[in-house]
């Protein structure tokens, strides 16, 4: 590392993934970087397994580690109650379910010490597949996002978007910018006992990184900062992909919805052309599997329940207006989880 040397603080909010969480907090601890230079934060969203021993277990290993119980679920208000726990000048998200590489810190740290403009950085998401991937999922690319996972060219660079699961933000960047926007009520613990589902709600780091980009700093690929993203069999089912589906299109109707101030003419034209856009697209890929006798029904299907729930989504807010200021807030301020079903009866 060069110039002037700085900490960081490594956050991993959490819900019901102890075993994860321990490989998560493994990897930490085998990282060989000079004492003081990092600490972790572990943010218990209201969790009903043995987190709390985990964390602590790893702390008395000599792990510097905090742990902070936050019982309101929101993505968003974990984050900033890691945060407010945090002293580091760079703030390190990481999701439960990864594992950093030796070189991951280092690589991050350099970066931000090079150059003061990097307000948010990110690295490859390499996959760890606990069962073997169906064909269909790995033959149905650029469909979303939706095993979390990034690489690109091995050079450093300006990108657009950062994913979660490794996601580095400067402290004083977050605060000058109001935060991380809305993300997801609830948060997801892969079908295991005490599930909560989740409620998507708003664009979370990819907000923040449109933010970032707007109050004049960079966004940043690092290729060196890797981390492992270790994918459950639940994330290789259909069901689970329908939902993931379902969610985007929850998101990108509210996000919509907020920002043309409820302008309908204008939302229904951008319904439209994205809605054409995402079709051709979808109908590209479908002629192409075809010719390739791939997947194609699966595309299919997956954009279907897209369509039609953003179309459902869409409907609900014009005739509950206030519909998607009041998800947001709840995304941003949290609720407790015996409020959670309740929620749930009035979403579209």
């Amino acid at each position: 590392m060069s110039g002037k040397l700085i900490s960081a603080s490594v956050i991993i909010p959490t819900y019901n993934r102890s075993e994860s969480l321990a490989q998560a907090l493994a990897s930490l601890s085998a990282l060989k970087v000079p004492e003081g230079k990092f600490e972790v934060i572990v943010v218990d969203n209201n969790s009903l397994d043995d987190t709390r021993q985990v964390a602590e277990a790893a702390r008395s290993a000599g792990l510097d580690l905090k742990y902070v119980f936050e019982p309101r679920l929101s993505f968003t208000l974990a984050r900033h109650t890691g945060a407010d726990a945090a002293s580091g000048e760079i703030l390190i998200y990481i999701d439960d379910d990864v594992t950093v590489t030796p070189g991951w810190l280092t690589a991050i740290l350099d970066a931000f010490e090079t150059d003061g403009r990097i307000g948010v950085l990110g690295g490859p998401i390499l996959p760890i597949f606990e069962t073997e991937p169906p064909d269909w999922v790995c033959n149905t690319p650029g469909l979303f996002n939706g095993l979390s996972l990034w690489t690109k060219q091995p050079r450093r660079q300006e990108v657009k978007g950062v994913p979660g699961p490794n996601f580095s933000v400067r402290r004083s960047f977050l605060h000058q910018v109001g935060g991380f926007p809305a993300d997801t009520i609830g948060v997801e613990a892969n079908g295991r006992p005490g599930v909560v589902e989740k409620v998507y709600v708003g664009d979370g780091d990819y907000g923040l990184c449109r933010k970032i980009h707007q109050a004049g700093y960079k966004v940043i690929y690092e290729p060196g900062a890797i981390v492992e993203h270790h994918i459950p069999e639940l994330r290789l089912t259909k069901p689970w992909w329908r939902a993931r589906l379902a969610g985007e299109a929850y998101v990108h109707a509210i996000v919509d919805w907020r920002e043309q101030s409820h302008f309908l003419p204008l939302i229904f034209a951008r319904l439209l052309f994205f809605g054409l856009l995402r079709g051709g697209k979808i109908a590209l890929r479908v002629i192409l599997n075809t010719i390739r006798g791939k997947h194609w029904l699966e595309m299919l299907d997956f954009q279907w329940v897209y369509v039609k729930t953003r179309l459902r989504v869409q409907w609900a807010l014009i005739r509950h207006p206030k519909l998607a200021d009041q998800l947001w807030e709840i995304a941003l301020t949290g609720i407790q989880s015996v409020d959670l079903d309740e929620l749930k009866e009035i979403l579209p």
